[in-house]
Parts: structure tokens; sequence; C-alpha cells
């Protein structure tokens, strides 16, 4: 089923602004800032504002649409995940970021539910630590 069909079905009015950037936020695979998105809804929409865009994508990440994460570089970004919910690995010398498949962690998710009785929300987690290269630099 169609992302937008699926929101409408669940009760959620669609704009023609957040039909825009739910498309762009899907069409582009990759984590966006508000301004990215903002730059590439300005041709169709010119007077659209950066608060618009951004109550849009907070709207999005509510409906479980679109993750909001901010992976260390000091400003939130968004990426779709409402059909491939993944997690990342992000060097904190190099900013380079890895991808982890969801199913990773699964033993996570049931331990922290086993021992604590606590259902942890894990959509979109970054963990933060030294890439193989960065680490290969400080043994040179």
């Amino acid at each position: 089923m169609e992302m937008a069909e699926r929101l409408r079905e669940e009760g959620h009015r669609l704009t023609p602004q957040r039909l825009a950037i739910l498309d762009i936020i899907k069409a582009n695979h990759r984590h966006m800032t508000v301004s990215e998105v903002l730059d590439q809804l300005q041709a169709q929409y010119p007077t659209i504002t950066v608060p618009t865009v951004y109550r849009n994508l907070q709207w999005l990440a509510e409906c479980g649409v679109v993750a909001e994460t901010d992976l260390g570089e000091g400003c939130r970004i968004y990426e779709y995940i409402a059909d491939h919910h993944h997690h990342h690995l992000v060097c904190l010398r190099c900013h380079c970021v890895i991808d982890l498949p969801d199913s990773l962690l699964d033993p996570l998710r049931h331990t922290i539910q086993e021992q604590y009785g606590f259902a942890p929300c894990m959509e979109h987690v970054g963990l933060f630590g030294i890439c193989p290269q960065c680490q290969e630099q400080e043994d040179e």
C-alpha cells in the first residue's frame, strides 16, 4: 500500500505540502536536513518556510514514516524509514555513517524487555565510535 494512502486511511489530513515533503524525503534515500528539503520544495512552493517544513517533518516522524536523528553533527536530520527501519554506526572522527540492519538490535530489545520490563522504541539508533579507517590511522 502506498504511504500516502495508508496515512489517509489512518485519518490524517494530507495537504499538498505534506505530500510534497513526503515525496522528497522518500525519493532521496538518504538523510536530509530541513534546509535540504526546503531547497527541493521551493521550486514548487516558493513561499514555503523553514517552520512549515520542520512542522511537517515532525508530523511525519510522529506518524512513524520519518526518523528524526542527530548523528552528532549538531543538526537534526530526517530519513524515510516507514518500510526499512535501520540504524547507524557513526564515526566520531571522520563522521562516516555505516548502516546496520534493524534485526541486529533484536537481541538488545529482547534483553531490555526481559530484564527491565521496558519496551524500548528503537526505530532509528545511532551508535558512536571510531571507524576501522580512523583506528588504522591512530595505530600508524
